[in-house]
C-alpha cells in the first residue's frame, strides 16, 4: 500500500495524472494533469481539442472525475456522450476505479471514509460521502439524446459528442448543433461550468457554437513516434487525417461526394440484393464490401463494410458470407484482375455465388461516372462502416485508399448497365 501524507495528497492535487498512474494509466503525463485541471478547476465555460490517440477521454473523464471527487465529493457531474451506451461504459469505468484498494485506501486518507457507493446503477453513481440529497448523483450519465431538462449540475462535461457520424451526414451535424445551443442557455446553472472534449471531424460541425478550444495536435503532445504518425497518414485520407490529428481543416471543395442520406435497409423489397467485394492483399489497400438493391420506387437502398486485415482472414472469420446470408444476396460481384480467380474460388467455397470479370476501365473514370451519377439517388443505411462512408466522401482522382468508392461504383455498373456497351470500355 502506497504511503499518503500532506505531501503526496498536495502532488495529487497538483497533478491528477499520478492518480492514474495508481490504476494502470501510466501513459498519462505532466500534460495530462494540464488537461485534467483546465477543464475541471474552473467556473468558465471551455473546450478542449486533442487528436485521437492522445488519452483525452481517458484523463478527463476516467482519471478526472474521480480526481475531482476526491476534492469536491457534494459535487453533482453530468458526462454527456454521442450514445447512452458510450456514456454508461464512461461510467462502469470510473465505478471499477472508485473500487480499486489504492483509490479507496487515497480516498480513506482524504475524507476520512473509502467512497462506498450507495448508487451504483448504469446511469448513475452517488458517493457515501455525498451529504446533500439531490435527485441528481455524483455522475450522472446521458447520451445526447437523452432528457437533461429539469437537472441541475455543478458541472457539465460533453465528451465526444462530435464524431465521425458528424462528419458523413448533416442531418448529424444539424442536430448536434441544436443540443448544444441547448445545453449552452437552458441547461446549465448560472455561473456553473459546461465543457467540450473531443476531436474535430467537420468544417461546419458543432465545434463552431463551443468556446475556442485549447488545442493538442499529434505533434504537440509527443505520444505518437514519426513512425506512428507516418502508419495513420497511410491509412487515413487527408482531410482526415489534418482534422482529426492536425486539428484543421483543408479545403474539400474538389472532392466529388458531398453529404449523403440515410436510411434503414428495408427487408420487405423483393427486387434481389447485389454485393461486390473489392480485396485487400497487402499494403495500405482496404477491403471494400458493398450491398445495393435497386427498389420499386427507383432508389438504391446501400451499406457498406471495410476491414485493414487480409481478405483471406476476412473470409474465414465468416464476416462476408453472414452478411451476405442477412441482406439475402443473390449475387456477388468480384474482379479477377489481381489474383486471377482466387478469391472467388474460395467464396464459391462458402456457398456464395458470384460472377467474375476482369476489369478493363480506368478507376477514376469508373468512380466519377458511375457512383457520381448516381449518388443523389442512394440511401445509406446506418450501420455502414464510418470508415467506408470517409473514404467516399474523402474521395479525389490519386487519393488512397479508394477501395470502398471503388467497389460502390463497380456494384452500381454491374447492377445498372450492359458490360458489352463500348461506352464503358474507356
Amino acid at each position: 500500500m502506497i504511503n499518503i501524507g500532506e505531501k503526496e495528497i498536495t502532488q495529487i492535487r497538483n497533478y491528477p495524472h499520478i492518480l492514474g498512474h495508481l490504476v494502470g494509466k501510466d501513459k498519462l503525463t505532466q500534460l495530462h494533469s494540464f488537461m485534467i485541471r483546465y477543464i475541471w478547476d474552473t467556473n468558465d465555460f471551455r473546450s478542449l481539442q486533442a487528436h485521437r490517440g492522445a488519452y483525452k477521454s481517458t484523463a478527463i473523464l476516467q482519471i478526472g472525475c474521480v480526481w475531482w471527487l476526491l476534492f469536491n465529493p457534494d459535487d453533482r457531474i453530468a458526462i454527456i456522450r454521442k450514445s447512452y451506451n458510450d456514456a454508461s461504459e464512461l461510467l462502469k469505468t470510473i465505478s471499477n476505479i472508485l473500487k480499486m484498494e489504492t483509490i479507496q485506501y487515497i480516498f480513506y486518507n482524504v475524507q476520512g471514509k473509502i467512497p462506498r457507493l450507495i448508487i451504483d446503477r448504469d446511469n448513475k453513481l452517488t458517493l457515501e460521502a455525498k451529504k446533500t440529497s439531490t435527485p441528481e448523483g455524483n455522475i450522472d450519465a446521458y447520451g445526447i439524446d437523452t432528457g437533461i431538462t429539469g437537472k441541475h449540475y455543478d458541472k457539465i462535461i460533453c465528451d465526444d459528442i462530435i464524431t465521425i457520424r458528424d462528419r458523413i451526414s448533416k442531418a448529424e451535424r444539424e442536430k448536434v448543433k441544436l443540443i448544444v445551443q441547448e445545453l449552452q442557455t437552458n441547461i446549465i446553472d448560472p455561473r456553473k461550468p459546461i465543457s467540450f472534449v473531443g476531436t474535430p471531424w467537420h468544417k461546419d460541425d458543432a465545434w463552431g457554437l463551443c468556446p475556442k478550444p485549447l488545442q493538442y495536435d499529434v505533434y504537440t503532445t509527443k505520444i505518437l513516434t514519426a513512425e506512428d504518425i507516418q502508419a495513420k497518414k497511410k491509412l487515413t485520407s487527408p482531410s482526415l487525417f489534418s482534422a482529426n490529428y492536425e486539428l484543421e481543416h483543408i479545403a474539400s471543395e474538389d472532392t466529388m461526394f458531398k453529404d449523403l442520406t440515410f436510411k434503414r435497409w428495408s427487408f420487405t423489397e423483393k427486387t434481389g440484393c447485389y454485393s461486390h467485394l473489392d480485396a485487400k492483399y497487402s499494403g495500405q489497400d482496404t477491403n471494400g464490401l458493398t450491398f445495393m438493391e435497386k427498389k420499386k420506387d427507383g432508389r438504391i437502398q446501400a451499406i457498406g463494410f471495410t476491414s485493414t486485415e487480409h481478405i483471406d482472414k476476412w473470409i474465414d472469420s465468416g464476416f462476408v458470407k453472414s452478411k451476405v446470408c442477412k441482406y439475402k444476396c443473390k449475387m456477388m460481384y468480384n474482379e479477377t484482375n489481381a489474383d486471377k480467380g482466387y478469391l472467388a474460388e474460395n467464396i464459391s467455397d462458402q456457398g456464395i455465388r458470384v460472377d467474375t470479370y476482369h476489369e478493363r476501365l480506368n478507376k477514376h473514370i469508373k468512380i466519377s461516372t458511375f457512383l457520381y451519377r448516381h449518388w443523389s439517388e442512394i440511401d445509406w443505411d446506418p450501420d455502414t462502416d464510418p470508415e467506408y462512408l470517409n473514404q467516399i466522401l474523402d474521395y479525389m482522382e490519386g487519393s488512397e485508399p479508394d477501395d470502398c468508392p471503388d467497389s460502390a461504383s463497380s456494384l452500381i455498373r454491374k447492377m445498372l448497365y450492359d458490360d458489352d456497351n463500348d461506352l464503358w470500355q474507356l
